[in-house]
């Protein structure tokens, strides 16, 4: 039997259907926050109007960058390998069923970490 799944856009703010062209996703953030909203183009466009003097008066926001000062740190990405290696290797051999990729359960972890302290 054959599916078909259709996505239908509705404006959100006065529930007018729209099409695939006409949608207008917009993503916006206030006070810590992220929004997106879906918008036909008019209601698009009065959002923007209406922003306008808060956005020209605003300075964009720096983009956050990893600190140049001195950190510890962690293990090498070769040591991490090397760990879930060993984990899944005992995980098997005692029982536990483990994928060969992916993240390993932390019940597992734990009983690999109380099993070889």
């Amino acid at each position: 039997m054959a599916r078909r799944e259709i996505t239908q856009y509705f404006d959100d703010l006065d529930n007018s259907p729209l099409t695939d062209n006409e949608v207008n996703i917009i993503r916006f953030s206030i006070d810590g926050n992220n929004y997106v909203i879906d918008l036909s183009e008019d209601n698009a466009a009065e959002f923007r109007a209406a922003l306008k003097p808060w956005i020209d008066a605003a300075q964009p926001a720096p983009t956050q960058q990893k600190s140049s000062g001195s950190r510890q740190s962690g293990p090498s990405a070769a040591a991490k390998r090397e760990r879930s290696r060993a984990i899944r290797e005992w995980a098997r051999a005692n029982g536990h069923d483990v994928s060969d990729r992916g993240k390993i359960p932390a019940s597992v972890i734990e009983a690999y970490d109380k099993a070889n302290s």
